[in-house]
């Protein structure tokens, strides 16, 4: 039997316990009010050439027509994202008002916005993009130097600062649930590749006055942070050039590395990036970002003669996440194994060559905590309908991350 010193003993430990206890609890949180957690999605989908055509074929009451963005649009309702990034959707520059944003809010009003599960988004955001801007220059060396009567062409595109066989070709779009601070969007569409230190520019193919006024992005650079509740997030879009439609001097791979190059210097908050509104430096050392976009280049892309590919500038950089391991689909597996060397459960491109590839990316800050992830790419003995979907709709698969914020 317990004596009574013992019990006595025994309760003052109990009572100490308790008070412990109590003050970890306190301390790390409100008893009274807990702290809740919001999941949100941010999704990456390159819709295959959203032109201003295909776009407009509505019916009389605005609904959308095109099989392919319907296709696209019903993908879009099944994974729900609240913040969707696009790549390949056309600028309408017809538009009397200059609105950049016409081509989204058709996407949104005529196809998004109809049917089962309809979506909505009231923030939408679009800006300038050098695809199909002539620079009155013979870029491509193929001697001509194209005019607007070669619009529609490849030599019209390949005279561009931007490959597009008309201005406003294979332009971006954001489309968010949450407010866009468009006050704070910053755009790098006339950064000049020249002026990013260690360039790859190619020797002997560019003449010195074409060097001058060379962009380095072929559609644009974008920070456009987006409010979610407290939290300040910079969505950092961009789509560069894909690393092949050249020669040995490789212009097209050098020009890719160093789209995604420019990214790495902005992450560094380097004082040599300017912006098209002539304010220098990059991204604070302490700003949540999401690198998003058809970046044209996967981490079994060629290495060029930094020894390095594209993308792995970014998959090591000290403060970007590679979220691999959760973008991953049942579909991009037929008849391919997963892991490595291929990693073919990454892949987000299917080609009727039956290769793929990881191009699109979703690369968030480490600070992000991402808990979840995809790319939406069915297995066609699963789901056969879906898996014939994501086919109509594209060449590339939309991907997405649910983030826990606080």
């Amino acid at each position: 039997m317990l004596t009574d010193n013992l019990r006595k003993i025994i309760a003052l430990i109990s009572r100490v316990i308790v008070v412990l206890l109590l003050g970890i609890f306190s301390s790390g949180c409100n008893a009274e009010k807990p702290v809740e957690k919001k999941v949100v999605r941010i999704a990456q989908f390159n819709i295959w050439e959203m032109s201003t055509e295909k776009l407009s074929e509505t019916d009389a009451n605005g609904v959308g027509q095109n099989e392919q963005l319907i296709a696209a649009a019903e993908i879009v309702r099944k994974n729900n994202p609240d913040v969707l990034i696009l790549n390949e959707i056309d600028l309408d520059l017809s538009s009397e008002d200059n609105d950049l944003t016409l081509n989204a809010k058709r996407f949104n009003d005529a196809y998004l916005n109809q049917g089962e599960n309809s979506l909505s988004y009231p923030f939408i955001y679009a800006a300038p993009s050098n695809t199909g801007i002539l620079a009155g220059k013979d870029f491509d060396n193929n001697g001509m130097i194209a005019t607007d009567a070669d619009r529609g062409s490849r030599n019209h595109g390949g005279d561009c600062y931007g490959y597009g066989a008309y201005p406003g070709q294979y332009a971006m779009a954001i489309l968010s649930r949450f407010p866009l601070q468009l006050e704070s969007a910053r755009t790098f569409q006339k950064f000049r590749w020249k002026d990013l230190p260690d360039n790859l520019i190619p020797a002997d193919w560019y003449s010195e006055d074409e060097i001058e006024i060379f962009r380095l992005s072929s559609k644009s650079h974008w920070d456009v942070p987006v409010k979610i509740g407290d939290q300040l997030i910079h969505l950092l879009v961009s789509h560069p050039t894909p690393p092949v439609f050249d020669g040995p001097e490789d212009r097209n791979g050098r020009r890719n590395y160093d789209e995604i190059r420019m990214w790495v210097h902005y992450l560094n908050n380097d004082t040599v990036m300017v912006d098209d509104n002539g304010i220098r430096g990059g991204l604070p050392e302490n700003a949540s970002f999401i690198i998003a976009g058809d970046l044209n280049a996967a981490p079994q892309g060629d290495q060029l003669e930094t020894g390095q590919r594209s993308i792995d500038q970014l998959l090591t950089h000290p403060r970007v996440k590679d979220c691999g391991h959760l973008l991953v689909s049942e579909g991009a597996l037929s008849g391919q194994k997963p892991g490595p060397p291929k990693f073919a459960e990454r892949w987000t491109t299917g080609w009727r060559s039956g290769r793929g590839l990881r191009i699109d990316h979703l690369l968030p800050s480490k600070d992000l905590n991402p808990v979840s992830g995809g790319v939406f790419w069915p297995d066609s003995t699963a789901d056969a309908a879906a898996a014939a979907l994501v086919k109509k709709a594209s060449d590339h698969r939309l991907i997405w991350l649910d983030f826990e914020l606080n």
